[in-house]
């Protein structure tokens, strides 16, 4: 069947299907529409039905894009979501200045900065003398990995509870030649010996356990990355009070819903 073809009669959109030739074909989308009498293989066919029957596009081409650079992904880990890219931004700002801030990133969503304790940490960690920045729940890598590219001279510390995550973080951290250091284990507990200042960035699960989601997230994407209890806050709550009570957490850099994060930075 011929690329054309395939495009006027995909039930996808012509987006979707572009990408999944270009994949299948390993070329790109630019050369897919401009080749429409080129034969595409019949293994698209495969792709396009499973596509339509709901599963992600990120996890069928096994990639997705994340603050400019493609990143591994398959169903052990959240595909990474533009809404993330604002936590990034958020954290560079919050090093050069630290301030309490919360800022929409998406419908509903925010990313919030508070700062913690003696915020001198923050300050030593701008000047870049040895201070750590801790990913909890890193799924992919993709804050961990992008903070390290974005800023070299930070230390990065990038944990999960998940096993299967972490080799793809891993993976992804050497495709891109970035210096994080992987921990495993349950939000904070890996940090029992950790010496120097930190600030803590996470984007964990907070979507109330009830919440109807979108099929391809619902059925695909791992839950325990996505629902955080009755009222969505159960992870939030712990992970704040472990980075209260921890003296060397000078700071934190959250992704929530907004009416979470009002409840976080006027305590």
């Amino acid at each position: 069947m011929k690329i054309g073809e395939i495009l006027k009669t995909a039930e996808l959109k012509t987006l979707e299907a572009e990408l999944l030739l270009g994949f299948v074909m390993r070329k790109s989308r630019e050369w897919v529409i401009a080749n429409p009498d080129f034969d595409a293989p019949d293994s698209i066919k495969d792709l396009i039905k499973r596509r339509a029957s709901g599963e992600p596009l990120a996890y069928i081409v096994g990639k997705k894009e994340f603050y400019g650079r493609e990143f591994t992904v398959n169903p052990s880990v959240l595909i990474p979501r533009p809404s993330t890219e604002g936590l990034i931004d958020l954290t560079l700002e919050f090093i050069k200045n630290p301030e309490d801030e919360v800022r929409k990133v998406d419908r509903g969503v925010v990313c919030f900065s508070k700062k913690l304790g003696d915020s001198s940490g923050v300050q030593d960690l701008r000047q870049g003398s040895g201070q750590a920045i801790v990913d909890v729940g890193t799924g992919s890598g993709c804050i961990a990995i992008t903070l390290a590219l974005e800023n070299p001279d930070l230390k990065i510390i990038a944990i999960d509870i998940s096993e299967d995550a972490l080799e793809v973080a891993k993976k992804n951290s050497e495709s891109h030649n970035a210096q994080v250091e992987f921990r495993k284990g349950n939000l904070m507990e890996p940090l029992n010996d950790l010496s120097e200042p930190f600030i803590l960035v996470s984007n964990p699960p907070y979507i109330p356990d009830s919440e109807e989601l979108m099929k391809d997230v619902k059925d695909y994407e791992p839950s325990n990355a996505l629902f955080g209890g009755e009222d969505g806050m159960d992870v939030l709550n712990e992970l704040m009070r472990q980075a209260k009570a921890n003296p060397l957490c000078t700071g934190v850099i959250i992704e929530c819903r907004e009416e979470h994060a009002n409840l976080f930075v006027t305590d």
